[in-house]
């Protein structure tokens, strides 16, 4: 990712220092538009990353393509994003990032040497913008009896890509 990148050619940056959205305009973006409504942007100096994920990557949608990436990769972006600097944290608002003890989400506190908070579910968000953490039925609705939460990682868990 030397010199300038793809991935930045699509990135929107929300209406505060800690929003960034890394997910596409098309039909996937319902998640990403809801979510942009929450009222509790920047909680606590927080900066928050939307895109989707899983336990060992997010997804860049640029110029047309989804990039998975890893958590290095990700902290290389997110140090170039205004307002990253001044953050107490990272929350990611992206599916199962936090569903694994060493994945994701700590391997990108292990990058970026601050706290990262990210779900152990699948996040849903309301058009009012209300956001929460639940399984997900096999119709790929929200499952209310497998509650989620966010789950704080700390710099200093295992190194990226050692054991």
């Amino acid at each position: 990712m030397k010199g300038k990148s793809v991935l930045f050619a699509s990135i929107r940056y929300g209406a505060s220092s800690g929003d960034v959205s890394y997910m596409g305009r098309g039909n996937n973006s319902t998640f990403a538009k809801n979510v942009s409504r929450r009222k509790d942007i920047d909680v606590d100096g927080n900066f928050d990353i939307i895109a989707h994920g899983t336990s060992t990557f997010i997804q860049i949608e640029s110029g047309g393509k989804t990039h998975n990436i890893s958590a290095r990769e990700a902290a290389k972006l997110i140090r170039k994003t205004p307002g990253y600097k001044q953050s107490k944290s990272i929350r990611l608002l992206s599916c199962n990032t936090g569903a694994v003890e060493n994945g994701f989400a700590q391997h990108l506190a292990n990058a970026l040497g601050k706290p990262v908070y990210a779900p152990n579910k699948y996040i849903w968000a309301t058009p009012s913008g209300n956001h929460f953490i639940a399984g997900k039925t096999s119709e790929g609705k929200p499952d209310y009896s497998i509650k989620g939460d966010f789950i704080k990682f700390v710099p200093g868990g295992k190194k990226y890509g050692k054991k």
